[in-house]
């Protein structure tokens, strides 16, 4: 074989090869985008103590700024209101002993959102995957019970998803020393458990 006819064949390879691969990438997305387009949750409103709230997993495109948190490794993104609010990581502010208790419970790690260097709100993530079924419904009440060990309690607010993928609970807690209100926003998507206590 001549060196042009060669040269032939490598061309023609590299062109199929080159069509191939930008053909399977398009095949790709538009399989992708089409098992995914209708798995978004409609908007639900959820009343609060604090407010309405929104809950989507549908992501909002946000112009560039820095009131937004993203991350896309555990799967969530928040808006703060203002620049005086700080992020701080979970991850950062927990010491070994205390990061390995919540790893046994699958914590894969969090945020802190805090103003004046007080927090208000935190955004933990768990990884459910390895439990054969997860019930909000039961996981709420586990909480509870374990708050009335400490105070007396009144639930004002608790409500579960019938689809069960989402609830919100709302706690008083007081004692002799203490009287505080929190509430605590659950979501689960794709085995992970978005926890985010306000308070």
């Amino acid at each position: 074989m001549d060196s042009i006819n060669e040269l032939k064949i490598v061309r023609y390879g590299i062109l199929v090869t080159i069509v191939t691969s930008v053909m399977g990438l398009v095949i790709y997305d538009l399989t992708y985008f089409q098992m995914h387009e209708n798995s978004s949750l409609e908007a639900v409103s959820v009343k609060s103590g604090f407010g309405d709230i929104t809950l989507s997993n549908t992501a909002q495109s946000y112009s560039i700024s820095n009131d937004i948190y993203q991350d896309k490794d555990l799967g969530f993104q928040i808006s703060t209101p203002n620049d005086i609010w700080q992020i701080r990581s979970m991850s950062d502010d927990l010491n070994n002993e205390n990061m390995q208790v919540l790893k046994t419970k699958g914590f894969l790690d969090g945020i802190y959102l805090t103003q004046n260097n007080k927090t208000h709100f935190m955004i933990a993530v768990f990884d459910i995957g390895q439990k054969s079924s997860f019930e909000l419904a039961d996981y709420i009440d586990t909480q509870i019970e374990t708050m009335k060990n400490t105070f007396d309690v009144d639930v004002p607010i608790k409500q579960v998803s019938a689809s069960n993928d989402w609830a919100i609970f709302g706690v008083h807690a007081h004692s002799e020393i203490q009287d505080s209100y929190g509430e605590q926003l659950l979501y689960l998507e794709n085995n992970r458990l978005y926890d985010n206590p306000v308070y």
